[in-house]
């Protein structure tokens, strides 16, 4: 499915910018935040893409049940729907919005014969209720919890099983 790969090139981005990014003339930090916050919103729109496609039977409701059933995907959702609309119009899946409540880089020199210039790690805390979560450690789980549905859907449309749920 186009969006989900989509959603596993920006966990690709993320995980890069946690492991390093070099640059011989500056970061752009807020391009990181912008890929970070964005990977959430792409990961998320896996449902649209799912629903939308309909190429196994499955309703909105189904999704929005196994979303419901998983605290990343609810989280997703939340900081999703909360960093694309300016108001919110559907209620959230957590008991408040989540966001990223704190960003962390850390920048180091570096020098190749004549070429210099710096490595910057960044690391993203996200604040869910009262719990603070990795960045990172929460788009992987995301995609594979998708890459599971998408797997597990796949497999009950072949033997012809998709229900109303």
């Amino acid at each position: 499915m186009e969006q989900l790969e989509r959603t596993k090139r920006y966990l690709k981005r993320v995980e890069e910018i946690y492991a390093g990014i070099f640059s011989s003339s500056g970061h752009n930090k807020e391009v990181y935040d912008d890929d970070v916050i964005s990977f959430f919103i792409h990961c998320y729109h896996v449902r649209d893409w799912i629903i939308h496609l309909n190429k196994v039977g499955v309703t909105a409701r189904q999704v929005d049940c196994y979303i419901d059933k998983h605290r990343a995907l609810r989280i997703c959702a939340d900081l999703a729907n909360g960093s694309k609309h300016c108001k919110l119009t559907r209620s959230l899946r957590n008991d408040c919005q989540p966001h990223i409540a704190g960003k962390e880089r850390h920048t180091s020199s570096w020098l190749a014969g004549s070429e210099g210039g710096e490595v910057m790690k960044c690391k993203y805390t996200i604040l869910s209720k009262t719990e603070f979560v990795d960045a990172l450690e929460l788009a992987a789980e995301c995609v594979q919890l998708w890459e599971s549905y998408v797997r597990e859907l796949e497999t009950l449309c072949s033997v012809g099983q998709i229900s109303e749920a």
